[in-house]
């Protein structure tokens, strides 16, 4: 095959060994370790697009044979297979062929302070040649490496080499942050949650909202969590109680194969009403989750008062589960 193939999504299907398939695989979330490791975390959550030009490269120059696309979350992986037929001359044919079968997974594994670095590992297997020369191994060319890919830049590795026809099956990486989702733009796309609010208390958790929230992919969904609880009397007069309020908003970024990236937000109060004075502790809370299909995910969280004799209750601790459908 000759001639540069226009860039093709890919989703997680298989094709026919003529064509490529970047299927994404599931893994667990690699936690970055370098310096910028923050940055690193706060991205951890966003996909990568990860371009893979695919080039033969031999004494007439280098030929783009196919560019792939595929978007991937860090720690996950596409894989790369393709039947790749490389012609050429040789000593003793003025015309020769090899033809090759190419697998390679690629996994995008952390940020760096350059770039990306990416987990490659290929393996190459001769089907047939008509060079004239050794025959090929029956055995699979294996090569593990990791790339680190320039923000901006691509890097060009070389997964076989053709010692009679004097080629080169290289691949050239292209990575980039895919833009913030836009609620107007493509098809829309379903996503379901189910979102249940616990009181975690000394002997056990009751269960105090459970919310369906059926929203569109780059769409904020929201529900609201109140209640009023009598707390325990002082010594003096009067009563008191305490009115808790909680706002959750889920915002779903992105989505690739089955991983939903979303964003949460909690933010809300819990105010002590006593006869003389009120009593106000915030509620707030932000994070990015990745989340699988129908696998719950987990936030906990903790608010104090300002003492037991003022106020009656001591600390209150809340367990929120998000489950999502896709």
């Amino acid at each position: 095959m000759t001639g540069r193939a226009r860039p093709s999504k890919i989703a997680a299907v298989r094709v026919s060994p003529s064509g490529i398939s970047l299927s994404i695989l599931l893994s667990i979330l690699t936690v970055p370790s370098s310096a910028f490791a923050s940055e690193a975390s706060a991205l951890s959550t966003t996909p990568v697009d990860l371009s893979v030009e695919t080039l033969q490269v031999g004494p007439s120059g280098t030929e783009t044979l196919w560019t792939d696309e595929a978007r991937i979350f860090l720690g996950k992986g596409a894989v790369l297979e393709k039947e790749v037929s490389l012609r050429g001359k040789t000593a003793r044919r003025r015309q020769a062929m090899e033809k090759v079968l190419l697998q390679a997974e690629l996994r995008p594994v952390e940020f760096t302070s350059a770039g990306l670095s990416v987990a490659l590992q290929s393996k190459v297997r001769v089907l047939a040649t008509t060079t004239g020369g050794v025959l090929p191994p029956r055995g699979e060319i294996s090569r593990t490496t990791r790339v680190e890919i320039l923000r901006g830049g691509s890097q060009l590795v070389s997964v076989y080499e053709s010692a009679d026809l004097d080629m080169k099956l290289t691949l050239n990486l292209r990575w980039s942050l895919p833009e913030e989702p836009s609620s107007g733009e493509g098809p829309p796309v379903p996503i379901d949650f189910a979102v249940r609010v616990f009181e975690i208390t000394r002997n056990n958790e009751v269960l105090l909202s459970e919310n369906q929230l059926p929203t569109l992919l780059g769409h904020q969904a929201i529900t609201t969590v109140e209640r009023v609880v009598s707390v325990t009397a002082s010594e003096g007069d009067g009563k008191r109680a305490r009115q808790d309020k909680m706002e959750i908003t889920l915002f779903p970024r992105y989505l690739a194969d089955r991983s939903l990236s979303v964003g949460l937000t909690i933010k809300g109060d819990l105010v002590t009403l006593t006869p003389n004075e009120n009593y106000a502790h915030p509620l707030a809370y932000e994070g990015n989750y990745l989340l699988s299909p129908l696998l719950p995910e987990t936030v906990e969280m903790e608010v104090s008062s300002d003492s037991l004799e003022k106020e009656g209750w001591e600390r209150v601790r809340f367990r929120l589960e998000i489950l999502a459908k896709f």
